[in-house]
């Protein structure tokens, strides 16, 4: 290490005892002075040193923006049903099959883009899915038939796969672990928006400039938002800033990584209730919610877009502010998700058995409280970070994630098929919405339960700033 600045020697001989992801709050000496350092999920200490400040948060936003993008692609469809059966001749099932194709893609290549983040430069891994994904929106707005449509919405969810788990990985290379879950809560209120914005202003500018071309202009955002997440990602120099991977490092080790992820009690209660939370969320709010307050409750399409749109601002502000009092007042995990999740399963039962008639001010208090309940989704992604061994956290990370975009497709497809067994005269009946939400609240609170089985990682966030990553510590495989 001779031929080394001074600087850098000293960071790296200093960072020789404790190689995990998030690392302790040390202090490195350097010619400048004495500067805290960060560790990553996988990546030395010297990897982050001398990345701009205003550069760091630039390519925050950018990771931000791109998984609203990802939102906004996942729920267009709903809104322009009535335009894209116009233009391009389609039965109910192909218009279905259309929409649902961006899944089967984004949950495919979950696990393949947490191996490739782990193992290669996650700017080069995401640019290159991020690109993918503007080929599909492109192939998408000139499409001509059913058949094109689904390749472009497969290659629009194959490129945002790595989206939300590359965001947690910048994260974690850019920003010191006490900020992990207050950043990644930030990340999820923009993806968010990225659905707000899917709602009544797609319909406003597919109105006045046609949906093909307001594809093509958010085609253009993309691009010019992926670019500057290139460029961000890019030292003063103007070098590439590619991890570096051990020599020993291949594809039999990552996946054995994964089957380490698979075999890991931790991870297995997580990502099951993962899979309840985010699924009952994303067939509420995606789909359910509406019917049950036009076709049941009575209210008019405004009334009820504008309740939908209180849950997702109470997701919005909820995430931040849950990431916040988990990072910096509260310093756990465990308590606050198992809080949450039976803060929903109360909600779901109160709007079980809400009556027809009931005042709208009770029903905006359920939706709200649904939301903020809701608005905890970045917790499970930062406990389960410092659950895990670096080398292999993005993959976990992933498999929570896999585990979370099926449940969305299990519970949207799987609770319409409930009310359809239990009343298949009046599906869309009072009676068959109140078992849909009984259902959800029980499924609800064994997720609750579930949750309360794992273990706590606010040793690791506690006093003195040490990390959240228990595998520092003795005994944490036991």
């Amino acid at each position: 290490m001779a031929g080394q600045p001074r600087d850098i020697r000293i960071a790296v001989e200093g960072g020789r005892d404790s190689f995990y992801d998030g690392g302790p709050s040390r202090r490195v000496q350097t010619r400048g002075g004495i500067r805290p350092s960060w560790g990553s999920m996988n990546q030395p200490v010297t990897e982050i040193q001398g990345f701009g400040y205003n550069r760091r948060w630039i390519l925050f936003a950018a990771v931000s923006v791109l998984f609203g993008l990802s939102m906004f692609y996942r729920s267009a469809i709903a809104v322009l049903t009535t335009d894209l059966m116009r233009d391009v001749p389609m039965d109910m099932g192909a218009l279905g099959l259309v929409s649902a194709s961006f899944f089967y893609t984004y949950a495919l290549f979950q696990i393949p883009g947490g191996l490739l983040l782990d193992r290669f430069s996650p700017a080069k891994v995401m640019a290159a899915f991020y690109l993918s994904a503007l080929a599909g929106v492109i192939l998408f707005s000139i499409a001509d038939s059913p058949g094109v449509m689904v390749m472009g919405r497969l290659l629009m969810g194959a490129g945002m796969a790595c989206g939300f788990i590359g965001a947690l990985k910048i994260i974690s290379l850019q920003f010191p672990p006490d900020r992990f879950a207050t950043l990644s809560g930030v990340v999820m209120s923009v993806g968010n928006m990225g659905i707000v914005v899917a709602t009544t202003p797609l319909v406003l500018w597919a109105q006045a400039l046609g949906w093909r071309a307001t594809f093509l202009l958010v085609g253009l955002f993309h691009l010019a938002v992926t670019l500057a997440f290139v460029f961000a990602f890019r030292d003063r120099r103007g070098g590439g800033r590619d991890v570096q991977v051990p020599a020993d490092a291949d594809w039999r080790a990552q996946i054995g990584g994964l089957r380490l992820v698979m075999r890991d009690r931790q991870a297995w209660l997580i990502s099951w209730s993962a899979f309840i939370r985010y699924g009952i969320l994303a067939a509420v709010q995606g789909l359910w919610a509406g019917p049950y307050l036009m076709d049941v409750m009575g209210l008019s399409p405004v009334a009820a877009g504008n309740l939908l749109f209180l849950l997702t601002l109470g997701v919005v502000i909820g995430n931040p502010v849950s990431g916040f009092l988990s990072d910096r007042v509260f310093r756990k995990r465990k308590g606050i998700m198992v809080t949450a999740l039976a803060g929903l399963s109360l909600t779901l039962a109160g709007l079980a058995y809400v009556p027809i008639g009931a005042p709208l001010w009770l029903l905006a208090a359920l939706f709200a409280a649904f939301g903020v309940f809701a608005g905890t989704g970045s917790i499970p992604y930062a406990h389960l970070k410092e659950l895990t061994p670096p080398n292999r956290s993005a993959t976990a990370l992933t498999a929570l994630n896999f585990f979370a975009i099926v449940g969305a497709g299990v519970f949207t497809q799987g609770l319409g098929h409930l009310m359809k067994a239990l009343y298949p005269a009046s599906m869309l009946s009072r009676e068959a919405f109140v078992a849909m939400f009984v259902v959800c609240a029980a499924v609800m609170a064994v997720g609750a339960f579930l949750y309360a089985l794992t273990r706590e990682s606010a040793s690791g966030i506690g006093a003195g700033g040490k990390s959240g990553n228990q595998f520092h510590h003795k005994g944490a495989n036991k």
